[in-house]
């Protein structure tokens, strides 16, 4: 009679599988971080820019950056006369991001140094343009270290030297 009443439940077990094997999630490397790069620049990195020779300044450096990660914000400093940090002579001319436009390469920056816009220190004539770019904001904590970023991300830097005479 027992046998009566486990037929049933015996025929919902039947359509059941014993064997419940959950799928996981699935697992894909994340993209490695690639430092940026320069793709180009003009005048050649390292060079003496030469002063345009009608307005009295020096020509305009032209660079273009590259990332390997084609959707990272490249952070750029412009800084004049430095390193190392000199207090009243260094200066952070320019800073400026370029957004992340899904290409390797970016647009072209370009930058003139002149006294008025950039405060370059009066009473040199040899000056420093550094181009400081990474792929992560800089750290920003230390005046005296604006290029500082943090440890394990990475930088690309390129320097040129100018004259100019600055009141």
């Amino acid at each position: 009679m027992w046998m009566r009443h486990l037929l049933p439940l015996l025929s919902v077990f039947a359509g059941v599988s014993a064997c419940v094997v959950p799928v996981g999630p699935e697992w894909t490397d994340p993209q490695s971080n690639y430092p940026p790069t320069i793709a180009s620049a003009s005048p050649a990195i390292g060079s003496i820019l030469a002063l345009a020779p009608d307005a009295g300044f020096p020509l305009a450096v032209q660079v273009k950056l590259a990332d390997q990660n084609t959707d990272d914000n490249l952070y750029v400093l412009w800084l004049i006369d430095y390193p190392p940090f000199v207090d009243g002579v260094s200066r952070l001319a320019r800073p400026e991001i370029q957004p992340g436009n899904g290409r390797i390469e970016r647009p072209t920056l370009t930058f003139a140094p002149n006294c008025g816009d950039h405060r370059i220190a009066a009473g040199f004539g040899a000056h420093r343009l550094l181009l400081v770019a990474s792929d992560r904001p800089f750290v920003g904590d230390d005046p005296t270290e604006p290029d500082k970023i943090q440890d394990g991300n990475s930088r690309v830097q390129a320097q040129w030297q100018f004259d100019m005479e600055c009141p």
